[in-house]
């Protein structure tokens, strides 16, 4: 027999909780106990070790990245986090030579100076010059001509190297293309000119035998590598000393072209060198970590919620490049979630994945190779978060989360609640141009992707530059990044209902 009245009586009285609200208050228990054990002192620790020179800069390929691949495993097996890798293991395996750069180089100007003498005027590494990663090992010295973009593409009637010989010479170039709409689905028809790869291939198939690329003094592993081709970056000064008393400047070089859509390339006269000390190791390695904390739900486990971010970084260019911002600050956001979801207890109906990423910098390969090798159906993949140089401000930015609301609503919900920082979001808009982020990638193979990032800027960026060390990270808006994730992420993979992207 049953006392409906009774059971409304009982649950009136002070004190009497139902099944439902006791449940409630043992997962907001458990919830809360890891939450506070998150803290800023794990997040600096955890980019310390990863920017230290154990790990020499974490370049895809190379041992130490393999190593700092290893450590992050053994802190999700020690967390129980079961493995999503090849064969059972965390790792999924791809293969990608590398190249060690042993010193910083140099690059020098030869000035004529009357009866046959030469000035050599030399640069300083890292603000007028930096070392080319892919560059082949020896010395250059040869006449600089100007090449504009570099781009040769006969289906635009445009080709940078008509009528101009470069054999045996140093090509000077800009990056990207003339063609700037990235919005217009025209500029799909220049991307593949946009990337460095094709660019320095473009230069050897014209026999150049070098290249300066005015492409930032910044370390850049995202380029082909050649046996015989020699190159760097430049800054503004050896830039503006190519062209002293040529009466124009690249930047006005460039406006024509972009303008006119038709080079303008020549021959400087100036003479250079560039040296470097390099050794390239074809047989390099790489892999993705994966970490997976399974569903218990028999019908919602086969749903996965993937948070990630890249591992590598860009090596050793003679100094150490740490990579502590970008990205050891995401990888440390990642682990505080990891280690807090694995800990708390607490059940999941759908499953949670764990994605540390190679072969970001070096063209993002590993993320695509992840979209080509997926652990989950596509069609359950509920949604990729992608973090990248999430460690440095005071407020929250979730890029894309007006595109999916039924998913952002979990982050504005858990920072309304629990953490209180300006928060703001954005509507992804076509476009075209080359893909620079991981998150990218998962988005084109149509898995809605959301990105986290950081506002309000309180430390100098030193991007893929020496500076680039623990000190340039705010532990504290890190630890509230892995609050911000740890409990909108838990919320969502015990959701009922249906998550509606």
């Amino acid at each position: 027999m049953k006392y409906p009245a009774l059971t409304i009586l009982l649950m009136s009285l002070p004190g009497f909780l139902s099944p439902v609200a006791v449940a409630q208050d043992e997962f907001g228990d458990a919830l809360m106990k890891q939450f506070h054990l998150i803290t800023s002192k794990d997040a600096l620790d955890w980019v310390t070790e990863l920017s230290s020179p154990k790990y020499n800069g974490r370049l895809s390929g190379s041992p130490e990245y393999i190593a700092a691949s290893e450590w992050v495993a053994r802190n999700l097996r020690e967390w129980g986090i079961k493995p999503g890798g090849d064969n059972g293991s965390y790792f999924q395996w791809f293969d990608k030579g590398y190249n060690e750069v042993h010193e910083t180089g140099s690059l020098y100007m030869h000035i004529p100076a009357g009866e046959g003498n030469v000035i050599k005027k030399y640069y300083t590494f890292p603000d007028q010059f930096f070392p080319g990663m892919t560059s082949a090992n020896g010395e250059i010295t040869a006449e600089v001509v100007y090449i504009g973009y570099g781009v040769s593409a006969p289906e635009h009637n445009y080709d940078d190297y008509k009528g101009i010989d470069v054999s045996g010479k140093i090509v000077l170039m800009n990056r990207d293309v003339p063609y700037k709409d990235a919005g217009n689905p025209e500029y799909a028809r220049w991307v593949q000119y946009c990337y460095h790869q094709y660019k320095l291939e473009n230069a050897v198939k014209h026999g150049a035998a070098g290249m300066l690329y005015i492409d930032g003094t910044h370390a850049n592993p995202n380029i082909s590598y050649d046996p015989d081709f020699i190159w760097c970056g430049i800054g503004r000064e050896p830039l503006n000393d190519i062209f002293a008393g040529s009466g124009t400047s690249n930047e006005e070089i460039l406006e024509k072209i972009n303008e006119s859509m038709k080079p303008r390339s020549f021959g400087t006269g100036v003479i250079f060198t560039i040296q470097a000390e390099t050794t390239w190791h074809p047989e390099g390695r790489v892999c993705n970590v994966i970490g997976i904390i399974e569903g218990t739900d028999p019908q919602l486990k086969d749903e996965v919620i993937i948070i990630g971010g890249h591992l590598d970084g860009v090596g050793n260019c003679g100094v150490l490049l740490p990579g502590a911002l970008d990205n050891a600050s995401g990888i440390a956001d990642i682990l505080g979630t990891a280690k807090a979801m694995a800990l708390s207890g607490i059940p999941l109906k759908r499953s949670v994945m764990f994605l540390f990423i190679g072969g970001e910098e070096v063209g993002l390969l590993g993320s695509q190779f992840y979209i080509d090798h997926p652990r989950f159906a596509w069609e359950k993949t509920l949604c990729y978060i992608n973090l990248d140089m999430v460690g440095n401000g005071t407020g929250f930015f979730i890029g894309s989360g007006k595109n999916y609301p039924g998913i952002y609503r979990f982050f504005e919900e858990a920072n309304r609640e629990y953490l209180h920082r300006d928060m703001r979001t954005s509507e992804a808009s076509d476009n075209y141009g080359r893909p620079r982020s991981d998150g990218i990638i998962f988005s084109r193979a149509g898995i809605p992707t959301l990105g986290i990032g950081i506002t309000g800027r309180l430390k100098p960026v030193y991007y893929h530059q020496p500076g680039d060390t623990p000190e340039m990270v705010t532990p504290e808006v890190m630890e509230d990044v892995s609050k911000l994730l740890y409990v909108a992420i838990t919320k969502m993979a015990r959701e009922d209902e249906p998550v509606i992207k």
